[in-house]
C-alpha cells in the first residue's frame, strides 16, 4: 500500500505485553484494553472470540459486552481527533455493526471484510448482518464460498472477492531448519497441521489418514501446530489408533511468526483437512495455511471445503480429497510422499502461484482500487 496516498489507522484489542499506540510499518495502532486487570482477558487468547467466550462461560459473556463497548468509543475517540475517509471492519460482528453506527454519526463511507465464521455461523443474527450489509457501502469476502454465503444473508449486497495474501519475504523456502527436523528424528518425513484445534478444522480425519499411512511410510511424523477446545479429543483419537504422542503425533501448540516460516520450510507435506459442519454451517473462509505454505516451498493437500477450492486446484497447485474422507486423504498423502517428482512439481508449482497471486502488494493493490471506487 502507497503510505504516502495513504493514511492507515488500526484499532485492535491489546495483547499481554501490546502497547496501547505505536507504529508498525507506517501503520499506526490503537489497541484497547477491554478487561481490567489485563491479564484476566480471555477472548483473544489465539482460539477465536467465538470459542474463547464459550470456553469462559460467565466471563467470556461479561468481557464480549465490554469488548464492543471499549472498540466502540476507541474507535469514536479516534474519529472525533483525527479526520478519516473510509470505516473498514474486518468481520461483520460485532466490528461491521459497530462501523454502520459511526458511518452514520460521521457520514463516512464503510467497507465491511467477512472471513468465515462470522457469516457461516451465528445464524440467529443474520437479521442483524443483513442491517449491516445493506448499509456498508461495500463488503469484501475472502473466497467465493464467503461470497456466497453473504449473498444468501442479503442478496442484494454489495460484495467483491479480495483474497487475504501472504508476506513471500517472511514464509520462504530458505527458512528449512535440519535442528527442527531432527528433534522428529533421523531422516522425518514430516507432515504438518497448522490451526486452531477446532472441529470444522478437521484434524481428526488427519490423525485417522495419518495411521493408515504410517503402515506404508513408517518413519513418517505428524506435527499439529495449535492449540483449542479439541486438543483432549484428539489425543484420546490417537491413542484409541494405537499412535504414540511425542513418537508418531506431536501436538506442539502454538508458535508465533517468528518461528512458523521455519516449521513450514522445514516439513515435508502441509495438509488443511477442514470440514463443514452442518449444524452451524462453520467450514474454511479462505484457509490462509495453504498459501502459507506453498510460499515456503511445502506441497500442499486440502479438503474440497469452503474457500480451500478457490486456491487449490487439485492438480498442479495442490492436491484435493473429499471432506471427511480420511482414506482417500491417506492415499494422496502416500503418493505424494513417496514420488519425488509429484512431489517436486507440486512444490514449484505452488511457490509460483502463490508469489504471483497472492503477495502483499497483490492484496493491498486490490484493497487500494475498492477504496477509490467508493470515494
Amino acid at each position: 500500500m502507497d503510505l504516502k496516498k495513504y493514511s492507515v489507522t488500526v484499532v485492535a484489542p491489546t495483547g499481554p505485553d501490546s502497547l496501547i499506540s505505536e507504529k508498525i510499518d507506517g501503520i499506526n495502532v490503537r489497541r484497547f484494553n477491554y478487561f481490567y486487570p489485563r491479564s484476566l482477558q480471555v477472548l483473544t487468547s489465539g482460539e477465536g472470540i467465538l470459542y474463547s467466550s464459550k470456553k469462559n462461560k460467565m466471563l467470556g459473556r461479561i468481557q464480549m459486552f465490554t469488548f464492543i463497548l471499549a472498540e466502540f468509543f476507541t474507535a469514536l475517540r479516534l474519529l472525533t481527533q483525527e479526520k478519516f475517509d473510509i470505516i473498514h471492519a474486518n468481520w461483520i460482528i460485532p466490528q461491521g455493526f459497530i462501523a454502520i453506527i459511526l458511518g452514520f454519526i460521521f457520514q463516512k463511507r464503510v467497507v465491511i471484510t467477512v472471513h468465515g465464521t462470522d457469516v457461516f455461523a451465528l445464524k440467529k443474527l443474520n437479521f442483524i448482518k443483513a442491517f449491516i450489509l445493506k448499509h456498508c457501502d461495500l463488503c469484501t469476502a475472502n473466497s467465493s464460498a464467503t461470497r456466497d454465503a453473504v449473498k444468501e444473508i442479503y442478496p442484494k449486497a454489495k460484495v467483491e472477492i479480495a483474497y487475504m495474501g501472504v508476506d513471500i519475504k517472511l514464509f520462504n523456502p530458505l527458512k528449512r531448519n535440519k535442528l527442527w527436523m531432527d528433534r522428529f528424528g533421523s531422516n522425518p518425513k514430516i507432515i504438518l497441521g497448522v490451526g486452531r484445534l477446532i472441529k470444522w478444522k478437521g484434524f481428526e480425519y488427519l490423525i485417522k489418514a495419518y495411521a493408515l499411512v504410517l503402515k506404508s511410510i513408517p518413519n513418517t511424523k505428524l506435527v499439529l501446530i495449535g492449540k483449542g477446545p479439541e486438543e483432549e479429543a484428539l489425543r484420546k483419537l490417537a491413542k484409541k489408533l494405537d499412535l504414540e504422542e511425542n513418537e508418531d503425533v506431536f501436538l506442539m501448540g502454538t508458535f508465533g511468526p517468528d518461528k512458523l516460516p521455519m516449521i513450514y520450510a522445514s516439513s515435508n507435506l502441509v495438509v488443511s483437512p477442514s470440514i463443514t459442519i452442518a449444524k452451524t454451517g462453520e467450514k474454511e473462509g479462505q484457509g490462509n495455511v495453504v498459501l502459507e505454505a506453498r510460499a515456503s516451498g511445502i506441497p500442499v493437500i486440502a479438503s474440497r471445503s469452503g474457500g480451500l477450492i478457490d486456491t487449490v486446484d487439485g492438480e498442479k497447485n495442490g492436491l484435493l480429497f473429499e471432506e471427511r474422507d480420511y482414506k482417500e486423504l491417506s492415499k494422496k498423502i502416500i503418493s505424494v510422499l513417496s514420488n519425488d517428482t509429484l512431489r517436486k512439481n507440486l512444490s514449484k508449482n505452488g511457490l509460483t502461484y502463490v508469489r504471483e497471486n497472492f503477495s502483499w502488494e497483490n492484496t493491498s493493490s486490490r484493497f487500494c482500487k475498492l477504496y477509490d471506487e467508493i470515494l
